[in-house]
C-alpha cells in the first residue's frame, strides 16, 4: 500500500497545528477520540525510558453553536449542557479528562483572514516541522467553499484538510401511516452513508485534491449559507443517524492517528456505509503518481537547503 510520509529530512519531530471547525454530531465524537489518541501517545512515550515524544500539538476547536434539547439524543450532550457553547463543553469535559490543552473559539469561521489568524505561525523549536491540519466537520457547503479558497490561496503553502460528510435521513412529508412499502424501505436505508476526504498541499503544490474537487457539486451550491446566515428563511436539515456520525468520526480519527504514529497519510478518499460497515464507491488509496510527485518535491526541498 502506498503512503505519504510527511516528515522532512533534517526534522526530528512534527508539530501539529490543528484547527477543528464544527463541534456537532461528527465533530464531538471526533474531538473526544482525538483527545484520547493524543493522551495515549504521550502516555506511551512517557512510560518508555529513553524514548522521546515524536510530535507536539496545538489544538483549537471552533463553533458558535450552543447545545439545544434536540442534541441530547445524537450528540455528546447532557441536560446540564443545554444553552452552553458546544466547544466549551467538549473542551472542559474531554480535554480535561485526557489532560490535553485545547483552545476554543465561540465563533463561526467565515473568512480567510480568520483562518490565517487561527493558523498564525507558532514559535516552535527548529527540530520540529510545523504541520497545519484543518479538520472540517461542517454540514454546509458555504463553509467548504471557504475552505476550498483557503486551501488554494497562494499564501498557503502547506495544509492538510480533512473533511467529513454524512447523508441525512430521508424526510417524507406525509403521515407515516400513508407511506408506501417503497417509501418505508427508502427511509430505512437512508442516512447511512458518508465520506471522509483528505486534501494535502505541500510546498505550494496539491498532492491530494480536497473534497471540493472530488465532489465538485459542493462548489456549485449557491443555496448554501454559513450557519448564522439563513437569509430570513427557515433552514431544515435532515436528521442524521448516530451510527453514521460515529463512523465518519472514527475514519477521520484513524487518519490523524496514522499521522501521530507513523507521520503518514494512507488514504485519500473514504466512502462508507454505516449499515454494512463497508467502504466503496470512490474510496481511494494513495496512488503511485501522488507519492512520486510528493517525493520529488521533498527531494527539491532537500537540495535547496543542503
Amino acid at each position: 500500500m502506498n503512503s505519504i510520509n510527511i516528515l522532512e529530512d533534517g526534522k526530528k519531530k512534527l508539530y501539529f497545528d490543528i484547527v477543528q471547525v464544527g463541534a456537532g454530531a461528527n465533530g464531538g465524537q471526533f474531538f473526544r477520540a482525538l483527545c484520547q489518541d493524543i493522551a495515549t501517545h504521550f502516555t506511551s512515550f512517557s512510560s518508555k525510558k529513553n524514548q522521546q515524544v515524536t510530535f507536539g500539538v496545538n489544538l483549537v476547536l471552533c463553533d458558535a453553536d450552543r447545545y439545544e434539547v434536540k442534541n441530547i439524543a445524537n450528540q455528546l450532550c447532557l441536560s446540564e449542557d443545554i444553552g452552553e457553547f458546544k466547544v466549551d463543553v467538549l473542551a472542559e469535559r474531554y480535554a480535561d479528562v485526557y489532560d490535553v490543552s485545547a483552545g476554543t473559539v465561540t465563533m463561526y469561521v467565515k473568512t480567510i483572514d480568520m483562518l490565517d489568524r487561527l493558523f498564525a505561525k507558532k514559535d516552535i523549536n527548529n527540530e520540529y516541522q510545523q504541520v497545519k491540519v484543518l479538520i472540517g466537520h461542517v454540514d454546509n457547503n458555504k463553509t467548504r467553499q471557504l475552505f476550498h479558497d483557503y486551501f488554494y490561496s497562494h499564501h498557503v503553502d502547506d495544509l492538510i484538510w480533512i473533511d467529513t460528510g454524512v447523508t441525512g435521513v430521508e424526510i417524507i412529508n406525509k403521515p407515516i401511516e400513508a407511506w408506501t412499502d417503497e417509501e418505508r424501505v427508502s427511509v430505512q436505508q437512508s442516512g447511512l452513508s458518508g465520506q471522509v476526504v483528505v486534501g494535502f498541499k505541500y510546498r505550494g503544490e496539491v498532492i491530494l485534491e480536497p473534497v471540493t474537487q472530488i465532489f465538485p457539486d459542493m462548489l456549485d451550491d449557491a443555496t448554501s449559507n454559513f450557519p448564522d446566515e439563513s437569509c430570513g428563511e427557515l433552514v431544515i436539515n435532515n436528521p442524521q443517524r448516530s451510527a453514521t456520525n460515529r463512523m465518519a468520526a472514527l475514519l477521520a480519527n484513524n487518519i490523524m492517528n496514522n499521522l501521530f504514529h507513523s507521520q503518514s497519510i494512507y488514504n485519500h478518499v473514504l466512502n462508507f456505509n454505516a449499515q454494512t460497515g463497508m467502504s466503496g464507491g470512490r474510496t481511494g488509496f494513495i496512488s503511485n503518481e501522488q507519492t512520486t510527485k510528493f517525493e520529488s518535491l521533498k527531494e527539491e526541498f532537500r537540495h535547496d537547503f543542503s
